[in-house]
């Protein structure tokens, strides 16, 4: 497997199902919005897009996102997610283990939320490992909502996160417990990330806010989606502009 034509990679959750706190768990995966809006400004900017996942399994959407309690009671809006989240390709994902042949052609990693990121990617070492790469390169990432639970990843044998001490933003505590799940959530993925050292910023609950510290983007919550999508492909064009050339930076 190679890769000689530069492309995006969104790594996705394979989890299915959400432990919570009470010991019950429910069905999970990846919100539909999340992966949509971000998905639908890539292909459209001309960026070949690769799906990865730690261990090559299958992604799915998180059946709450497409609950109309979640969507603000909007019928439309829930055909419409429904409709066009099941045209994406979830089914094989790349594995991690299998990135490495690719790696030279990576120019930036999104991670898009819902409750599945909370369950495999903090303790993937594979993860930590996509990271740290980026980190040292300088490949953007982007993170949202809980997908910032990738954050917390760490290679193998290695205590640190290679993003530790960036500022960020994620789905806050405050509006977890807004949710159906209130006191319920397996752990707050803000209190998780200020404990290893990330500075993690508050935007007004359920409002769009992109944060940038260096090469890490990240959006606050389903409304970030796609001003952090636009905002990362932005990075992208800067960086294709001072290397000069279409995508072949």
């Amino acid at each position: 497997m190679l890769a000689t034509q530069p492309f995006l990679a969104i790594l996705l959750s394979s989890a299915t199902s959400l432990r919570l706190a009470d010991g019950t768990a429910i069905a999970t995966g990846i919100w539909a919005e999340e992966l949509l809006i971000p998905w639908t400004e890539f292909r459209a900017a001309g960026w070949p897009v690769l799906f990865l996942s730690p261990e090559g399994a299958p992604a799915s959407i998180d059946p709450q996102s497409l609950d109309l309690e979640n969507l603000q009671g909007d019928s439309e809006k829930q055909r419409h997610l429904a409709l066009e989240s099941a045209a994406i390709p979830l089914d094989s994902p790349i594995s991690l283990h299998k990135i490495a042949p690719l790696l030279p052609a990576l120019r930036g990693v999104f991670v898009p939320g819902g409750n599945g990121p909370l369950m495999d990617l903090p303790e993937s070492e594979t993860v930590g490992t996509l990271l740290q790469h980026c980190r040292d390169r300088q490949i953007p990432v982007a993170t949202l909502c809980h997908g910032a639970a990738a954050l917390l990843a760490r290679p193998a044998a290695s205590q640190d996160r290679p993003f530790a001490g960036f500022q960020v933003s994620c789905f806050q505590k405050l509006e977890e417990e807004q949710t159906s799940l209130a006191g319920r959530w397996p752990y707050h993925l803000e209190e998780r990330l200020r404990a290893n050292a990330f500075q993690v910023l508050h935007g007004e609950p359920w409002q769009a806010q992109v944060c940038k510290d260096r090469t890490l983007f990240s959006g606050q919550n389903p409304a970030s989606a796609l001003p952090l999508a636009r905002a990362f492909l932005e990075s992208l064009e800067e960086n294709r502009r001072h290397r000069g050339s279409r995508h072949g930076y």
